[in-house]
């Protein structure tokens, strides 16, 4: 697996959608600030594999997630079919579709979370943006903090053999 700079794709295939390449957004973490009129600015370091535009919506633990478009699209294929199989399907369809916003990052690298979706995440003044490869995930900053704390002995006990992978 290798990155395209030319096009900020992952070269490898998606195994689920088969034959289709994910896009690549980027890894880390960064703590940027909502503005006042509840702007986020994304890192200038995941933009080129958003610059096609985004979709925000509510995601699980409370957070949101940032997908490129062609990857939320991707994500609602997959799903939908899914949604006839009961009613907590299609809640969770229903809830993932209808509260998602397509946006396009403006000039300064910022995206617009409405009230609904800021009120969903806690998010109020700091954040917590975490690249998750082909997604970035929002995060309340204390909330953050208080799961990464809580988790941190999974993360020292799960070491590469309870993953089923070597190092």
């Amino acid at each position: 697996m290798g990155l395209d700079p030319r096009r900020w794709r992952v070269t490898d295939t998606d195994p689920v959608d088969s034959g289709r390449e994910r896009a690549f957004v980027g890894y880390g973490t960064h703590r940027p600030k909502l503005d006042d009129k509840g702007r986020l600015t994304i890192p200038a370091r995941f933009r080129p594999g958003l610059a096609d535009g985004v979709v925000v919506c509510g995601w699980f633990t409370n957070t949101l997630s940032v997908f490129p478009e062609d990857e939320f699209d991707a994500l609602v294929r997959k799903v939908r079919p899914t949604a006839n199989l009961s009613e907590r399907h299609m809640a969770f369809f229903r809830l993932l579709v209808s509260g998602a916003e397509v946006q396009q990052l403006d000039s300064q690298g910022r995206i617009s979370i409405p009230a609904s979706q800021r009120n969903y995440a806690g998010l109020d003044k700091d954040c917590v943006v975490n690249g998750l490869g082909e997604r970035l995930e929002v995060w309340d900053a204390e909330a953050w903090d208080r799961y990464s704390a809580e988790n941190l002995p999974v993360f020292s006990e799960m070491e590469g053999t309870s993953l089923g992978i070597e190092f």
